[in-house]
């Protein structure tokens, strides 16, 4: 029997997620692998799932987690090579990496660099190569002004970091004081307080009315809508999320007065099976980027497993800073 997180109902993760001891999953296919978790990181995806309102709905009972670094105990035929390897991974929901064990593809994992620990390793996966897809589907290069939503969430913090290696200057919003700070502290050449003031009047003032090259938003809702009137010329706006809520319908003609253009991006439900040598190479240059200082994982908090639907919950209402780490092995 092993430990797993496990929700047998839709609802919020406090109330749906229990710990519960479970069959181990049966031995590895042919090219899969199992991996001992070290460490999960916490998605707002994973709350998501809990409500039943992520784009992939499978049928309880589910086990969130996406973001993985752990050791591979056990391999099915043709992933032999990978016994004893630390690895990264995302898992396919609805079998997350919450729990002692998971099971998984062998190609959806890659080596943990020696330089990088567990704890860091997994607010990488999910998190960063996001970000990562998201200016590079909006083609960020450097002078570019680039907007980010959230800013002092995961991904937020993860695309600020990224957005400055390429030489971009980046104007974050966030909610309140602390998160503002830890935007500057991140890069951010302006953080807006968007419980002070007004989002779209301050990237007006900040551009003398040009607007921004790039708006990055995993809010959605209303923030989608308004970042619209924030879009320079040949503006692009990357929907990364709606966290807080789907934004409303939009007139296609609203875009033209600009020459915008409005990107989807959805990284874990596509790019690990469609693009993996994308994938593999993005894992490539962010390792590099950690080795030379400008990828800082933003973990602010590690808890134990039994933690995790709590911490769930603080993330679902705003209550976070950075990342979200659940530490299984040992917990």
């Amino acid at each position: 029997m092993i430990r797993r997180l496990v929700a047998h109902r839709d609802g919020e993760p406090a109330d749906v997620l229990t710990v519960a001891e479970v069959p181990d999953d049966p031995p590895p296919g042919p090219g899969e692998v199992t991996l001992a978790v070290d460490t999960v990181g916490l998605n707002f995806l994973d709350v998501m799932l809990c409500r039943g309102t992520y784009p992939v709905r499978p049928d309880p009972p589910v086990t969130p987690g996406v973001e993985v670094a752990g050791r591979v105990v056990a391999a099915g035929p043709g992933a032999d090579h990978l016994l004893g390897q630390d690895v990264l991974a995302c898992p396919a929901l609805p079998h997350g990496a919450l729990g002692d064990r998971v099971t998984l593809e062998a190609g959806l994992t890659v080596p943990r660099p020696a330089g990088i620990g567990p704890v860091e390793a997994a607010a990488l996966p999910v998190t960063y190569q996001t970000a990562w897809f998201a200016l590079e589907r909006a083609g960020v290069r450097a002078g570019d002004l680039v907007l980010v939503h959230a800013g002092a969430g995961g991904v937020g913090i993860a695309a600020t970091q990224l957005a400055v290696a390429r030489r971009a200057r980046v104007i974050c919003t966030a909610g309140g004081p602390e998160k503002v700070a830890r935007c500057r502290e991140n890069g951010a050449s302006l953080a807006i307080d968007y419980h002070a003031t007004d989002f779209v009047e301050q990237v007006h003032e900040a551009t003398r009315g040009t607007g921004v090259d790039v708006v990055l938003d995993p809010v959605g809702g209303d923030v989608f809508t308004r970042s619209l009137d924030c879009l320079a010329f040949e503006g692009r706006i990357v929907v990364i999320g709606a966290a807080g809520g789907p934004p409303p319908p939009v007139d296609p003609m609203r875009l033209t007065a600009a020459n915008a253009t409005v990107i989807g991006l959805s990284w874990g439900s596509t790019y690990p099976w469609r693009r993996p040598d994308a994938v593999r190479d993005a894992y490539e240059r962010l390792f590099e980027l950690h080795a030379a200082g400008a990828v800082r994982p933003p973990v602010t908090r590690v808890v134990p497993l039994h933690e995790a639907p709590a911490a769930l919950s603080d993330l679902a209402a705003g209550r976070t800073v950075g990342k979200i780490i659940v530490q299984v092995g040992g917990s």
